[in-house]
């Protein structure tokens, strides 16, 4: 165990397997939002495996203080930590829910996305995952409350589980914005370069998204990682067969610095998720005023709202007929959606979500001290 000015007490820990430049998904961006400003009374412990991280680096942790390193091969190490309530952020994490580390403390689950095949079926909605299900439903039936980060995924949590329903929370991811004001870039006249970033996991939509541009007059980006090297070699094997190689490039896993130049190369963003729990990287494009075109399934509309270029993923033709409808509307038509994009931001901030989170280590821990 490595500990970065940990404390010998906290109201609350969160409990990771992402933080920092530790990312294996879409949790990072979040835990680093509420890393940024948290209280004193508030630690932060990344859970890693040594097999795949032999050599941990603190440059790559988000800050100096209030964090503790675990490998999974000491999860004991956890019992000798000195808290009053416990956050986990992650399914994979239920080891840790063993009394002998939890002690009868509370639990805070934060459901960052429920773990279903997408679509699903409410007779196997897990598919053939058996153990997701037990890990998930282990953190479900052990949390004092469940926190979903938006309204869609609250409710599908609700319907799976409704004897869940009086613990579940909606607390809204939120990040600390550059520009707190509007900012609406220049409108190019031809609307031609479009983005994806985003994970390599089939419920992103990238696949209908490449498909798509055969019948667009337009070239793709596409920033994402290597997470499913098999869905990424049918995304490589289709863009070769269907002549795509000069209108979809890849341009490998973005962030910090790298992930601001490739915003902003961009005439806009498309997400064409076949399901998003929240959608972090819509706030990363309207803090640098790119324009969006999102799909409408899951909580991005709910940071959108009444946004004009919105599209239903399962419907065929839909996302090329939102490119068209984006490159063939009027500027002053644009500089309206995107600044009722821009006036969305203050729901979405860090400091709304990290209050919401610490009233809510309040609540569950009132009375036990």
């Amino acid at each position: 165990m490595v500990t970065i000015r940990f404390a010998r007490h906290y109201r609350a820990v969160h409990i990771t397997n992402e933080i920092g430049g530790y990312i294996i998904g879409g949790i990072a961006s979040f835990m680093n939002q509420l890393y940024e400003g948290r209280e004193e009374d508030t630690g932060f412990i990344h859970m890693y495996d040594p097999a795949a991280i032999p050599d941990l680096a603190a440059e790559l942790y988000p800050g100096d203080r209030d964090l503790a390193a675990i490998p999974l091969t000491e999860t004991d190490r956890l019992a000798s930590l000195s808290f009053d309530a416990a956050v986990i952020h992650y399914y994979g994490l239920s080891f840790v829910l063993d009394e002998s580390i939890l002690q009868g403390r509370p639990l805070i689950y934060v459901v960052h996305s429920v773990p279903t095949t997408e679509p699903f079926a409410l007779e196997a909605p897990f598919g053939d995952n058996a153990d997701v299900q037990t890990q998930f439903e282990r953190c479900l039936f052990r949390a004092n409350a469940i926190v979903c980060v938006s309204l869609a995924e609250a409710d599908k949590l609700a319907t799976l589980y409704p004897d869940m329903q009086p613990k579940i929370r909606v607390i809204s991811n939120g990040m600390s914005f550059s520009n707190t004001g509007e900012l609406v870039r220049d409108i190019r006249c031809e609307r031609k370069v479009f983005g994806f970033l985003g994970r390599m996991d089939y419920r992103k939509g990238l696949l209908d998204c490449v498909k798509s541009f055969r019948d667009v007059d337009g070239e793709l980006r596409v920033a994402c990682g290597r997470e499913d090297p098999q869905h990424l070699s049918e995304i490589l094997l289709y863009r070769e067969a269907a002549g795509l190689t000069e209108k979809v490039k890849f341009y490998g896993w973005c962030q910090g610095a790298r992930k601001q130049s490739f915003l902003q190369s961009l005439d806009a963003l498309i997400v064409p998720s076949l399901y998003e729990p929240f959608g972090y990287v819509v706030l990363e494009a309207m803090d640098v005023g790119v324009p969006i075109l999102c799909s409408k399934r899951g909580g991005i509309a709910e940071i959108v709202g009444n946004y004009r270029f919105q599209f239903d993923p399962y419907e065929k033709g839909a996302l090329e007929a939102a490119i068209r409808d984006f490159q063939e509307a009027d500027e002053d038509v644009l500089r309206e959606e995107l600044s009722g994009l821009q006036r969305r931001k203050p729901y979405f901030t860090s400091e709304r979500m990290r209050k919401a989170y610490g009233d809510l280590v309040k609540e569950v821990t009132a009375g036990t001290q």
